[in-house]
């Protein structure tokens, strides 16, 4: 690391060595195993009748920097003050760090480099420019230029391609759709054929029973899924009005 502390209020990802009755001694996996500890009182919001019921010696923790004191050589961490939501989140983005530097020392070995020259060559480059393997490798995958030698820059691109698989969002849109007049149903067919008839986004519209259906279509992130299902339902409203049907968009 650049760095010999984390930041107070950082999230960090720490192996717990030994249990006392008081707290835990644990080890900073990001932080070149620094030692630090996590008082009883930080372990839950609630009453620890046994920090044991909590934490199990060996374990890989999520958990929030709660005081530094530098001239104790001292590191105070939180179990209680880190939401699930991020240590999921914290503990996701741990996993794809050592992945990533797992393909690192496969490039190396591709490139006929050894580790200590993947780490001067690409990895501490690569961390300092983006802060961390992840942002760079993603960045990579994106086609960003790096500063990096274009042999590793390569080498790194071809084997994320392979290795990574796009990402897909998931959307129904729920709705409803009415005709009034005597070929309703034809009427109700055509206008959702010409819906799925959009190559661009592949949507499909689902029938739930009269007069609900859904719209289900994928796309790179939510945002972009969300704009699509928005422009295809606005279409799909505005053709309705001619043949005297009725749309509405039902509540999610």
């Amino acid at each position: 690391m650049a760095q010999d502390y984390p930041d107070v209020g950082e999230l960090v990802i720490a192996t717990v060595k030994k249990i006392m009755p008081y707290g835990a001694f644990c080890s900073l996996d990001e932080y070149n195993t620094r030692e630090c500890f996590i008082h009883v009182s930080q372990v839950s919001s609630g009453w620890v009748r046994n920090i044991r019921e909590h934490v199990k010696e060996g374990q890989k923790i999520v958990a929030k920097v709660h005081n530094i004191d530098s001239v104790k050589n001292q590191i105070d961490l939180s179990l209680k003050q880190v939401a699930e939501s991020d240590k999921k989140r914290k503990m996701d983005a741990y996993k794809t760090q050592i992945r990533y530097g797992k393909l690192l020392e496969r490039i190396a070995i591709k490139l006929k480099k050894t580790p200590a020259l993947a780490q001067k060559e690409a990895n501490q480059p690569l961390v300092k420019e983006f802060g961390d393997l992840v942002t760079a490798f993603e960045a990579i995958h994106e086609g960003k230029p790096t500063k990096i030698p274009k042999a590793w820059s390569d080498a790194i691109a071809e084997t994320l391609s392979k290795e990574i698989k796009p990402k897909i969002v998931d959307l129904r849109k729920q709705f409803s759709l009415t005709c009034f007049d005597s070929n309703g149903v034809k009427t109700i067919i055509k206008l959702l054929e010409k819906i799925e008839a959009n190559k661009k986004i592949n949507p499909k519209i689902h029938y739930l029973g009269a007069p609900n259906y859904y719209l289900y279509l994928q796309a790179g992130d939510f945002k972009a899924a969300e704009k699509s299902a928005a422009a295809l339902l606005a279409e799909l409203e505005k053709s309705a009005k001619e043949p005297n049907c009725e749309f509405s968009l039902l509540k999610q």
